[in-house]
């Protein structure tokens, strides 16, 4: 009995972590009296060209599966999400109504109606009469769409003020918040609109349950070796991010131009390679906390250079490549634009023993060849790994280009939708607009 017992109170403790999600929802709703209106926040600030075509629908296809769950419980989907930045709307300054007509939501409907199979209404406006009138119209027996137009197209989404969120929350008959990419802002639509409705009657999507699973590293195993890779440019940016994955992390590998500063703090001479000179002290703190809390801290050994920043293709001849060695590395006019073939190799042994990996950030300028060599090598390494099992997660905008420009997309274990709120999370910080929503046990 003591075995059993034990698992039990085992599984009633992951249980409870767990927060409240679309089928906690869609079960406790009573399924006679007819559909009910679930608004849900997505993140639908995709990318468009200059005759508003989406170039890059992922972010529509990341919220399908909540959106498809609450049309099979026959219910209606009520979808709001912000577009780009409109300032000149909000401030009234958009006269000749250009920037409400590159911004509106009405650009997402066509494709949001064939990847759903839904012809997807759309109303002009997110709050107030015409989106109630609207809503009143949606079909007792469910199944439908009704898009709102640009939440921020109000100055109150992003000040979380308490009327506009009432306004959102009012056509709700549950909330779910499936909008990762936002969820580190507490704006209405993110943290105002649960505040308000009754917890039970609200939960994180499908998308948003998934990314945190993936991206929280604060409850793993004893066996567990994890390992983070942080590139990209700047440590100032990702400071809050190295600073709370020494916590989280056994190895950390930094890469990219934010490895020159480190360089740097280490006495190695780094040409005319970015750095940031007010963080020199704070990296010299980090190498000295990984060292403390035993940490493996793993920095470029060798670094490939051009005389200035290549306008385009460079031929690898007329690039010269550096080692990195405290009293020695890049000579004066040079400058780093990828890690060298030694410190791929010496990346890629560090992570053999991995068994979770999250990369954010590119080991060099991958954009120009022969500067993309580091960061393919990278995405080589996470193959390899996640063949062997370890559990792989990219995260960030410039990683998922690059997994893009090397056709390596599927080669991980997930590829995250955040920016912000994957770097947030990252750093062990908490979510507003998860932290909105209550534990399912609760």
């Amino acid at each position: 009995g003591r075995a059993t017992e034990s698992s039990i109170l085992h599984c009633t403790i992951m249980v409870q972590t767990r927060k409240r999600n679309v089928g906690d929802i869609l079960e406790s709703l009573p399924s006679d009296g007819g559909a009910k209106n679930i608004l849900v926040r997505v993140d639908f600030n995709v990318p468009l060209n200059g005759s508003f075509e989406i170039t890059d629908d992922s972010r529509i296809r990341g919220a399908m599966p909540t959106i498809e769950s609450i049309l099979k419980a026959k219910h209606n989907a009520i979808l709001m999400s912000h577009m780009g930045r409109p300032k000149a709307v909000q401030k009234g300054e958009d006269t000749d109504g250009s920037q409400r007509k590159a911004l509106t939501l009405q650009h997402v409907q066509k494709r949001l109606s064939e990847l759903s199979g839904v012809d997807v209404q759309f109303v002009d406006d997110c709050i107030g009469d015409k989106v109630k009138d609207a809503v009143s119209k949606l079909p007792k027996e469910g199944g439908a769409i009704l898009l709102l137009e640009n939440l921020r197209f109000y100055k109150e989404e992003e000040k979380n003020a308490p009327e506009f969120a009432k306004s959102l929350a009012s056509i709700a008959d549950a909330y779910v918040n499936d909008a990762f990419g936002t969820s580190h802002r507490a704006h209405a639509s993110v943290s105002g609109v649960p505040g308000l409705m009754p917890k039970e009657k609200c939960a994180v999507g499908s998308l948003v349950a998934k990314e945190v699973a993936f991206l929280d590293f604060s409850s793993l195993g004893e066996d567990e070796v994890v390992a983070a890779v942080i590139g990209g440019s700047k440590v100032s940016t990702k400071l809050p991010v190295i600073k709370g994955l020494l916590n989280q992390v056994h190895i950390l590998v930094l890469g990219g131009g934010l490895a020159y500063t480190f360089a740097k703090a280490k006495g190695i001479t780094i040409g005319t390679s970015l750095c940031e000179e007010e963080m020199v002290e704070t990296a010299k703190d980090l190498i000295r906390e990984a060292e403390v809390k035993g940490k493996k801290l793993i920095l470029p050994i060798d670094a490939v250079c051009s005389k200035e920043f290549p306008k385009g293709e460079m031929k690898m001849e007329d690039t010269q490549t550096f080692d990195l060695v405290p009293g020695n590395g890049i000579t004066d006019g040079w400058m780093g634009l990828d890690v060298g073939p030694k410190t791929a190799a010496l990346f890629d042994q560090a992570l053999t023993t991995a068994t979770k990996i999250v990369f954010n950030g590119p080991m060099g300028v991958f954009e120009i060849r022969p500067f993309d060599e580091g960061t393919k090598a990278m995405v080589d390494t996470l193959e390899a790994v996640t063949k062997k099992g370890a559990i792989t997660v990219v995260g960030g905008g410039d990683s998922v280009a690059a997994l893009e420009q090397f056709h390596k997309t599927d080669v991980v274990t997930y590829v995250s939708t955040g920016g912000g709120a994957t770097l947030e999370l990252l750093a062990g910080d908490t979510l507003p607009g998860v932290a909105a929503i209550a534990d399912l046990e609760e």
